[in-house]
């Protein structure tokens, strides 16, 4: 696969998964637990950390703060 993702629930265990994108892995991960918490990490090719949080099966979307 091309991008490995750091799959981490909440407790703190994490695994490595392997996905051709982002919305690759997502589903993944959901597919494999549906009630999914926790969340999914990975660098891009500008070194730059992504993240996307879930709260059971849901993503999570970060207010914007001035």
């Amino acid at each position: 696969m091309r991008y490995d993702y750091t799959v981490t629930k909440e407790g703190g265990e994490a695994n490595l998964t392997h996905a051709m994108s982002w919305k690759k892995a997502i589903k993944k991960v959901l597919l494999m637990d549906s009630k999914f918490s926790g969340w999914i990490t990975y660098l891009n090719k500008e070194g730059h950390m992504q993240q996307r949080s879930f709260k059971n099966g849901k993503l999570v979307h970060e207010r914007k703060r001035n």
